[in-house]
């Protein structure tokens, strides 16, 4: 799998803050994007969300990486 667009993918869940927004933003179904962040999450050996029925929420591991833009 593609090391970047898994990357990209992580981005815009950050950033859109659900994988169906990410998933539209990219033009792909939201389960593209969850495998995407499978694979990262087990390529890095580390959970980089917490996915719930009603939100994503950065894990303490992957927040201190990610800053958007505003937090500049």
């Amino acid at each position: 799998m593609d090391r970047l667009k898994q990357i990209e993918s992580f981005a815009a869940v950050a950033t859109k803050g659900s994988l169906t927004a990410a998933a539209a933003a990219e033009g792909v179904a939201p389960a593209v994007i969850g495998r995407r962040i499978d694979a990262l999450e087990e390529r890095l050996g580390v959970k980089l969300l917490v996915r719930t029925t009603r939100r994503i929420t950065l894990t303490h591991e992957a927040a201190p990486s990610w800053r958007t833009p505003s937090a500049c």
